[in-house]
């Protein structure tokens, strides 16, 4: 098993005031991490990640340190929600992690 970041997009509720005491909610998205265990023999290939949306890369920026490195794991697609699970780490890391 590989333990793994996941990054997803994590809904956040917001209560906001207007000038006259009513109250309204808003609902911000940003990116968090999710600690996760992937079996290695489902992992079919590892990309480089890299954001191309300017509204993406913001919300990158909010959430994660700078220079912070990305790679996309595509897995075996039968068995789970999605086939590309978005992951922190440099597509090095993972060359090291799965080199047996």
């Amino acid at each position: 098993m590989l333990k793994i970041s996941e990054v997803y997009e994590k809904k956040y509720k917001t209560v906001n005031q207007r000038p006259d005491g009513s109250e309204y909610v808003t609902h911000l998205t940003r990116y968090a991490t999710r600690e996760s265990l992937v079996n290695r023999s489902y992992i079919v290939a590892v990309h480089p990640h890299e954001f191309t949306s300017p509204l993406t890369e913001e919300k990158v920026c909010e959430s994660f340190p700078d220079q912070t490195k990305f790679c996309t794991l595509v897995v075996d697609g039968n068995s789970f929600r999605k086939s590309e699970i978005l992951v922190v780490g440099s597509f090095e890391k993972f060359c090291e992690l799965l080199r047996d």
